[in-house]
């Protein structure tokens, strides 16, 4: 339903224009394709690429869904900053669940395009 093109470390120091190719797909395929500039998900642990992507998502993807009118019972979250590295995002969706809280989306660990549309 959408394609991300991450920029790894030889494409940033030749200085590809992924923004481009990505506007260009788009408009060729139909679908959002969308780009990060985040050489190697750079920062300490990642977190400096984590945080261009989760600024991605929102930029071009939050709230893009359809909206619906299927009521989803209990209360729901968005996980933001969770990247997911150890599993951490299974165990709390888990915790999560057992209190009658659903959980929408995640950004960005296992973020996924649906996802992120329904995430208003």
């Amino acid at each position: 339903n959408a394609i991300t093109i991450t920029a790894t470390c030889p494409v940033g120091l030749i200085g590809d224009d992924i923004q481009t190719v990505a506007k260009e797909m788009t408009e060729e395929l139909g679908i959002s394709v969308v780009a990060f500039n985040c050489e190697g998900y750079k920062g300490v642990s990642q977190s400096a690429g984590h945080h261009i992507a989760n600024n991605g998502f929102f930029k071009n993807w939050v709230g893009e869904g359809e909206a619906t009118d299927e009521e989803i019972e209990g209360f729901t979250v968005n996980l933001l900053g969770e990247y997911n590295i150890g599993g951490d995002s299974y165990e709390i969706e888990r915790v999560l669940e057992k209190c009658g809280i659903n959980v929408i989306a995640t950004f960005s660990g296992d973020g996924t395009y649906d996802a992120a549309t329904k995430a208003h």
